[in-house]
């Protein structure tokens, strides 16, 4: 089920998952389709904490969302910021209302395989008609089967897979 299904994940390990899907974006874009989601980006590391921070920049507005929060010094907790996601998941569900071709969204994470992040989101872009497509790590693998019961697809980290997945979703002819 993977030509039409309405929901896919590019499965990926290690890589440039970010740039695959920016790029991803930019060609459906490119051949017409409002895109709408968001891309991830981390920043430098420096302060106390040695980790970088991360900042979601939602397409086509270009607004974004620093999802990361500073811990301190030595702190071992997640440092995603609920609110924060809360905020940028509000936005993109106006952005999707006022009408998307395909939603693309940076992860199906730890938030998500616990039903919280961008969970929602999916089912509200979904019941809306708008195929939506994310990345999934092998370590949340289980909880995205469980979460596409039936209407999910798994695709591959090429571009020519997740461009003939668009063209057979959206009707949009010779992406790639």
């Amino acid at each position: 089920m993977t030509e039409h299904a309405p929901l896919a994940a590019i499965r990926f390990e290690t890589g440039d998952i970010d740039g695959l899907l920016a790029g991803i974006a930019a060609t459906l874009t490119g051949h017409g389709l409002r895109v709408r989601g968001v891309l991830q980006s981390r920043g430098a590391v420096g302060g106390e904490c040695h980790c970088a921070d991360m900042d979601l920049t939602t397409l086509g507005s270009g607004r974004c969302f620093r999802i990361s929060q500073p811990l301190g010094n030595g702190s071992r907790g997640c440092r995603l910021h609920p609110g924060a996601l809360a905020e940028c998941s509000s936005f993109l569900e106006t952005e999707l209302r006022a009408g998307a071709d395909l939603l693309i969204l940076n992860r199906f994470g730890r938030g998500e395989s616990e039903g919280r992040g961008f969970r929602d989101l999916i089912g509200t872009a979904i019941g809306l008609g708008v195929p939506v497509l994310t990345s999934v790590r092998p370590t949340y693998a289980e909880a995205w089967a469980a979460f596409g019961c039936g209407i999910a697809c798994d695709l591959p980290m090429r571009r020519d897979a997740v461009l003939d997945w668009a063209q057979a979703t959206s009707g949009l002819r010779d992406a790639a």
